[in-house]
């Protein structure tokens, strides 16, 4: 008989099977009368508070997916409230709290800031361990999310004569007016300091400077500030008025935004002017050298200073007068150029006998000749030392520039079709086996060119 009944009951009520879901893991279960309980018993599961059981059937096979609440503490308030969710944003998750945001409110999520409408889970942050603002929660859960609510405070902010209410978490003034897009520049007054504090009820003043061009002996510069009228800008940059100074618009107009103000100044001004005095060339003998030999040694320019008494108005000269003239600070040194006269010994090199010289010479050189005057030498017209030579003497006939390296300077040659020669100056150009003659700008254009000479060293 109990075999009838266990054979009918199996016909009436077969068993069905279960695939049960839950934290990535899946079960194979029966169950014949309550599928969802009896399925759960089967794989040991225990459902927790706000865990969501999804069932799903489809013959003899049924599904059945466990979905976790996941826990999380909320601080606001001065409480915290612990709840375990299915929610995956955190306004969803202060809802199932039962906590409600007020506009200006801040929320953190594990101590970074975030938005009412951002992930619950699944985001990146820097630390998961970063105490929130607000109150320490004893006895949170282990591995629950935190959410922090910071409350806005309501404040009143005032700019310049403008009162805004608003309501701000920020934590002090600097955050308020931030949160509210002020930016405090240089020159604009905050009262109270922007570290202070936020508190309920608190009035914030900002007073903004003003942005003024003002131009001063011709010259623009831009000014931030908060002066009020145009004598407390001249005040701000030390300019008194004399009696033909003239300041546009009056001092007792009052600054806004944008204005230009104009200051003309005529000022004195006690000023030096230094004149550079050249150096005269002063010739000597010495009985030393060898007859013909000449050594130059180069002098140094002088120095006079004349005082004048500049007046200048808007920035500009408008009259000069001189009040102390030619005073000589430092007197010049003359140049001088030192000619041997010891009779040289009788002669045991080759002679020349040529047109301008007739006598001995040392040695014969291939070289490659050019012109100058005083014009293509080192100063231009005008300066005091307009046609002189690296060695102090003046650019002439009978004066050559040479590379020192290769015919030392002080050294006299014939160069046919131009005569004797003193390697006194040099040159930039003047590189190698290259010679320049010298010509008074006199004589103009004298058609030398450019031509191969062979020279004689004399000494």
């Amino acid at each position: 008989m109990v075999l009838l009944l266990a054979v009918f009951g199996f016909r009436l009520f077969p068993q069905q099977d279960v695939t049960v879901l839950t934290s990535g893991q899946s079960y194979r279960v029966s169950a014949t009368f309550d599928t969802q309980s009896e399925a759960l018993t089967a794989a040991d599961i225990e459902l927790n508070p706000g865990d969501r059981v999804l069932l799903g059937t489809g013959g003899r096979h049924t599904s059945l997916a466990v979905q976790r609440a996941r826990p999380i503490v909320v601080d606001a308030d001065g409480r915290a409230v612990e709840v375990r969710t299915q929610a995956t944003t955190i306004s969803g998750a202060l809802a199932d709290a039962g906590i409600d945001l007020r506009p200006g409110d801040r929320v953190y999520l594990d101590g970074q800031l975030a938005t009412a409408r951002g992930p619950l889970f699944g985001a990146s942050y820097a630390s998961r361990n970063v105490i929130s603002p607000g109150p320490v929660t004893a006895g949170a859960q282990t591995g629950a999310v935190r959410v922090a609510i910071v409350r806005a405070r309501p404040v009143t902010v005032v700019v310049d004569t403008l009162p805004v209410e608003t309501a701000s978490a920020a934590a002090d003034v600097q955050g308020l007016l931030a949160d509210l897009g002020l930016t405090v520049l240089d020159g604009d007054l905050v009262r109270p300091p922007l570290a202070t504090p936020i508190t309920a009820g608190m009035t914030v003043r900002l007073a903004k400077a003003r942005t003024v061009s003002v131009k001063v002996d011709g010259k623009d510069q831009l000014l931030y500030t908060q002066a009020n009228t145009v004598a407390d800008v001249l005040r701000l940059l030390a300019i008194e008025l004399g009696p033909e100074d003239t300041v546009d618009p009056a001092p007792a107009t009052y600054l806004s935004n944008g204005l230009t103000i104009t200051i003309v100044l005529t000022r004195q001004v006690e000023e030096e002017v230094r004149i550079q005095i050249a150096a005269q060339t002063v010739t000597e003998t010495d009985p030393t050298l060898a007859a013909g030999q000449v050594r130059v040694i180069p002098g140094v320019p002088g120095e006079r200073v004349t005082k004048f008494m500049v007046t200048y108005r808007n920035g500009a000269e408008v009259s000069r007068s001189e009040i102390s003239g030619g005073g000589v600070v430092r007197e010049p040194v003359p140049t001088r150029q030192v000619t041997g006269t010891r009779p040289s010994p009788a002669p045991s090199r080759p002679t020349l006998n040529a047109p301008g010289y007739t006598g001995a010479y040392k040695t014969k050189m291939t070289v490659v000749t050019t012109w100058y005057n005083a014009a293509g030498g080192a100063y231009e017209r005008g300066d005091p030392n307009y046609g002189r030579t690296a060695t102090g003497a003046i650019v002439d006939y009978g004066i050559c520039a040479v590379d020192r390296n290769v015919i030392p300077l002080g050294t006299r040659f014939y160069v046919p079709d131009y005569g004797m020669c003193l390697a006194a100056d040099t040159g930039s150009a003047i590189q190698g086996n290259i010679v320049d003659l010298g010509f008074p700008e006199s004589a103009g254009n004298v058609g030398w060119g450019r031509r191969t000479s062979e020279i004689y060293i004399v000494d």
